[in-house]
């Protein structure tokens, strides 16, 4: 018997799976792949956020975790007990995740469970293990030194635990990009790791129309706007300060610049506007906030160049959904030359690819789209005919979907795990 019936399971509150981040639009559009192939899917979330059922279009159940942040005397708790009770809380929402589980399961059992790594997030694999049934683990970041970084993260040692062991005992990893093989193979060198970077729905991309709309074109006169566009949550990776930068040197050279970010600036948002003030293009530059992604492929077709500013980061394990997106749009693109981007964009073919952290290089690819319209034109064109080849979610769900099939005729082998 193939595989059918997935469980899909996300334990990071940190994600409303109908929310507007791009993790969330990811788990969407992961789910509504397994579906166009036949699957019947079925979710386990932390966060359904808004509308969670009626926009992944399958059952979802959410069990959620509550955290008290406040003493009895009403005073507020200290920034670092409160990370680390929610740390507690995410610990020990596993048993009520594992409970859950079971129900679902008791109702119409699943063939296979197919989790996105957490921090902490235990209870996937302890009931796979118990009922016999394959795990697969997608790994989207390494999360211990991310929130170390980034965030916060207050039980280190345990956190790493957790992913040590699920590294080891799940019985196959899908990461989303060669280094995060690299990172994952350091820890569980013994465990199947399969790469399967991420995808694009092209039938979304496809409603908003083949050919850039006329206003699309405004880059062929030189006194129209030029519209520069970063789409996605604004994260301190993401480097829209060196895109402000660029935009800033750019606008010396030629006044019609605008830019627009698109997406939720979050914590970074306030600097980023004074950065703008302090470099003279506040009136040239919209920051929209959070936009629903239905709303994206037209926002973006009507972009003259679309760009992806990341610095120089050490380790790059992005797989970024919005090169993907960017290339479906058929618009032109400017992106770093790091990571996974150098291996799905090629240069002066698909895209123009700078220096990672260059706002000069940047600046100089810009003016050079400015002024070759023809060269922005064929860019957007093979980007698109690109993905449409290469890079659409049902290439990604083929993939799994082998993976899926061998871990299946090994259970009904009596094979235990992989590694």
């Amino acid at each position: 018997m193939k595989v059918d019936r997935i469980l899909y399971l996300s334990a990071d509150r940190g994600i409303p799976v109908g929310g507007t981040k791009g993790s969330s639009v990811h788990i969407r559009q992961f789910i509504a792949a397994l579906k166009q192939a036949s699957y019947r899917p079925v979710a386990l979330v932390a966060n359904g956020g808004p509308d969670a059922a009626a926009r992944l279009g399958v059952p979802v159940f959410v069990v959620t975790t509550e955290v008290t942040e406040g003493s009895g005397n009403g005073s507020s708790v200290p920034g670092a007990d409160r990370s680390l009770m929610r740390e507690t809380a995410d610990f020990h929402a596993n048993q009520a995740m594992e409970k859950k589980l079971e129900e679902i399961f008791a109702a119409e059992p699943f063939d296979l469970v197919y989790e996105r790594y957490s921090l902490f997030g235990l209870a996937g694999l302890h009931f796979a293990r118990r009922r016999g049934i394959p795990h697969v683990l997608e790994v989207n970041a390494p999360l211990v030194p991310e929130a170390s970084r980034y965030r916060s993260l207050m039980n280190k040692e345990l956190a790493s635990a957790v992913e040590g062991f699920l590294f080891c005992m799940t019985d196959h990893v899908v990461a989303v990009s060669g280094a995060l093989k690299e990172y994952i193979r350091g820890i569980a060198p013994r465990t199947a790791i399969t790469v399967v970077p991420n995808g694009v729905d092209l039938a979304r991309f496809d409603l908003a129309g083949n050919e850039p709309d006329e206003n699309a074109l405004r880059n062929q006169g030189a006194n129209k706007d030029f519209v520069v566009g970063f789409v996605g949550s604004v994260r301190p990776w993401h480097g829209v300060d060196i895109l402000l930068e660029s935009v800033g040197e750019f606008a010396q050279v030629d006044r019609f610049i605008r830019l627009s970010v698109v997406g939720d600036g979050g914590a970074l948002q306030p600097e980023l506007e004074r950065r703008a003030r302090k470099l003279g293009i506040a009136e040239r530059t919209n920051f929209t906030g959070s936009v629903p992604f239905e709303q994206i492929p037209s926002l973006e077709r009507k972009m003259d160049v679309l760009v992806a500013p990341y610095p120089a980061l050490d380790g790059f394990y992005f797989s970024p959904l919005k090169i993907f997106e960017y290339m479906a749009s058929g618009r032109p693109i400017v992106a770093s030359a790091i990571g996974q981007i150098t291996e799905i964009l090629r240069h002066e073919q698909t895209a123009l690819l700078v220096a990672p952290g260059d706002p000069e290089a940047l600046k100089e690819a810009l003016l050079r789209l400015r002024r070759d319209p023809g060269l922005a034109r064929r860019l957007g064109v093979e980007a698109r005919a690109e993905v449409r080849r290469k890079h659409g979610w049902d290439r990604r769900i083929a993939q799994i979907g082998g993976i899926f099939a061998g871990l299946n005729a090994r259970a009904k082998r009596g094979v235990g795990h992989a590694a």
